[in-house]
């Protein structure tokens, strides 16, 4: 059996991990890993969700109303055969590329070094990602604002090409990798003047608080202005 499964549209309107799989099987690499469309009628209809975001829908419920929560029990127990799960994604109003790991601690089996990005990301909450129930399951998030979408495409494939090669862990990724840890919101207010000196990764006092902001402004619509992060350490 294969070790990697794949998981692509997890948000529908997000089709990277669509494209990064169809790269890798024209490359030869379909004998390395199982995929799946996580939300294919969502996909189709190129929304981020019909019901219920899938990515809050973990474990799931076979017998739901919801799509997603019966997408979430299906897509769970078929994850739970692979040694390492792979769910891709894209940031809208992103720059920067991360693994995003939806719990408060590494995965203590899975290879993180082997994934070529400087930065991992521990968000256990909101509850609901897959890999918040499935040990050796994290997200790849890729920056899209401003940004060439084949450059975005190509570097991604390479990061999921050099993980398949090295996951057994003859060579590792040898670049740092910072770790932060997620653990808050800013809202959104009537008072935007802060707004043009905060960016992703880069400190910011505000008010009264000293941290590193996340997803500034790809959740506005629902009131979130970005998302709330500590540097914990460096992973050489």
């Amino acid at each position: 059996m294969k070790k990697i499964l794949i998981i692509a549209a997890t948000h529908g309107d997000e089709k990277i991990g669509i494209e990064v799989i169809d790269e890798l099987l024209k490359q030869g690499y379909e004998a390395s890993f199982d995929f799946i469309i996580a939300n294919p009628r969502a996909e189709k209809r190129n929304v981020r969700f019909l019901d219920t975001d899938l990515n809050r829908a973990y474990p799931g419920d076979k017998l739901a109303s919801s799509y997603e929560k019966r997408r979430a029990s299906k897509i769970l127990s078929i994850a739970q055969k692979y040694q390492f799960v792979i769910d891709l994604h894209e940031a809208r109003e992103g720059y920067d590329d991360f693994i995003i790991i939806p719990k408060k601690h590494l995965p203590e089996n899975f290879p993180v070094g082997s994934l070529n990005l400087d930065r991992v990301l521990l968000w256990p909450n909101p509850r609901g990602p897959l890999g918040g129930v499935v040990e050796n399951a994290v997200e790849l998030e890729f920056g899209m604002k401003n940004r060439n979408r084949k450059i975005a495409v190509r570097k991604a494939v390479d990061i999921v090409k050099n993980f398949i090669e090295n996951m057994d862990g003859e060579k590792c990724s040898s670049n740092p990798k910072q770790i932060f840890y997620v653990y808050g919101k800013i809202k959104v207010t009537k008072n935007a003047n802060y707004l043009s000196r905060i960016k992703d990764f880069q400190e910011v006092q505000l008010q009264g608080e000293k941290f590193y902001p996340l997803l500034v402004n790809q959740y506005a619509d629902i009131g979130i202005l970005c998302y709330k992060m500590k540097k914990i350490k460096n992973l050489s």
